[in-house]
């Protein structure tokens, strides 16, 4: 198991440092005040910052390098924890709270056991799942009962997948220890 960032179809596999990844929920507020003096408070809910440690060879520090000319620019890349869990799909109808059975427009690449996110479209209400069976092409059946109720077009993604961020960083500097590099990765999901 290998950590993998892909940008530009391009895959970079490197190796999670012992802190592994620390994701941050988060609920931003922003407030904007008028001339005129009025204040309009904007809430930007479930960003989810993360960091990682990571250490890499000079071979795959090079592939960085091309990584950060495109990560630096602003345009958006993924990473996952594990190349083998990159599923991400939509709700193909309700999942009811109370309910285990999550209707999917794709089950490729899930398998029973895995841990999973279902997070509602409009960013309100997400949940860990972990998957206890699953429907080939049809839907998963969750070990435990929904808390939430989640409609068609809802999220369901494999936990540790982020198939959309942007780098916070701004260098790319790793430290050069005898043959390898660290560097700790920063970056936001691109909601």
């Amino acid at each position: 198991m290998s950590a993998r960032i892909t940008y530009n179809s391009i895959n970079i596999d490197i190796e999670i440092g012992p802190r592994s990844i620390q994701p941050s929920m988060t609920a931003k507020i922003n407030q904007n005040r008028a001339l005129s003096g009025k204040t309009e408070s904007l809430f930007f809910h479930g960003i989810e910052e993360l960091s990682f440690d990571a250490y890499f060879s000079q071979a795959t520090y090079r592939k960085l390098i091309a990584w950060w000319s495109w990560a630096r620019q602003g345009k958006a890349w993924s990473f996952t924890m594990d190349s083998a869990n990159i599923a991400n799909t939509t709700l193909d109808g309700s999942a009811a709270s109370g309910q285990k059975t999550i209707p999917l427009t794709a089950t490729t690449a899930l398998s029973e056991g895995d841990e999973c996110l279902i997070k509602a479209a409009d960013d309100d209400e997400y949940e860990i799942v972990i998957i206890g069976s699953v429907s080939s092409g049809v839907s998963v059946t969750a070990v435990s009962n929904l808390n939430f109720t989640y409609a068609s077009g809802d999220i369901f993604k494999h936990f540790e997948y982020y198939p959309s961020v942007i780098s916070t960083d701004t260098e790319f500097n790793p430290a050069k220890n005898g043959g390898y590099y660290t560097w700790t990765f920063r970056f936001v999901e691109n909601l």
